[in-house]
């Protein structure tokens, strides 16, 4: 048989309700079983993931929310911040 420690974590209540939605979208059955769902799909987009996660990092500080359908303008933002941070 197969023991399991379990730990305590401390989130802000912000967060802990973002879990809970997360939970009903992906049909868990706790919070700590959405907690487990969303690490493995964390830990699978990063092995995925093939650039610099610092860049990536660097660039999401400057994203804002905006109304509408950009997806098509992403390249184009994505572009404009990189000239901007290297000196273009």
């Amino acid at each position: 048989m197969v023991s399991r420690m379990s730990t305590t974590i401390r989130i802000s209540l912000k967060d802990k309700e973002r879990l809970a939605r997360f939970a009903k979208k992906v049909n868990a059955s706790s919070l700590a079983e959405a907690f487990r769902i969303a690490l493995s799909m964390a830990e699978s987009s990063l092995e995925e993931f093939k650039g610099d996660i610092n860049a990536l990092k660097k660039l999401l500080k400057h994203t804002k929310p905006v109304g509408g359908q950009i997806s098509e303008r992403v390249d184009e933002e994505l572009a404009k911040i990189i000239r901007r941070e290297s000196g273009e």
